[in-house]
């Protein structure tokens, strides 16, 4: 499902569009009381609302970017290209393996997660058309628990 929507506008048609497909896609979900979680920027996924109540929370306090796999709203969890070139021409490196060194790095220095978001930034802009890295460490971290690679935060 396209979700470019997500970053356009709220006013545009774009997103209205958007907004309306996302919600008829998600209209299978829904729990016993016809209510669905909302992905809005300040439920973040952890209240139920009612579909009339979620396009209101969309369209007023925008959709929540970090969202990118509705696994909450029946998207089934798929995981592309982890296998295949980090970028084009590149062997040393998968997409995951690239991720999984980048992160090792932010445990074993303590970096917090600004500065591995800023790191990201400037990655993405450094490396060429065609690489795909995460943007933020919770996309990071989504991925690794895509493939039950957890972490374990130890106090210290």
């Amino acid at each position: 499902m396209n979700k470019s929507w997500i970053n356009k506008s709220r006013w545009s048609h774009e997103y209205s569009k958007g907004v309306e497909d996302f919600l008829n896609f998600v209209n299978r979900s829904k729990n016993q009381s016809g209510k669905i979680l909302c992905p809005c920027k300040s439920c973040i996924n952890r209240y139920f609302h009612s579909i009339k109540d979620v396009k209101e929370h969309i369209m007023t306090n925008g959709f929540f970017t970090g969202y990118v796999i509705w696994n909450q709203h029946g998207e089934d969890h798929q995981v592309e290209d982890v296998g295949a070139e980090f970028y084009p021409g590149c062997k040393r490196f998968s997409k995951l393996s690239f991720i999984l060194h980048l992160f090792h790095l932010k445990c074993l220095n303590s970096w917090t997660a600004r500065s591995f978001d800023m790191l990201l930034e400037i990655l993405i802009e450094a490396f060429p058309e065609g690489t795909s890295l995460p943007k933020t460490t919770y996309e990071v971290k989504k991925l690794m628990k895509a493939f039950d690679l957890g972490y374990t935060k130890i106090h210290a």
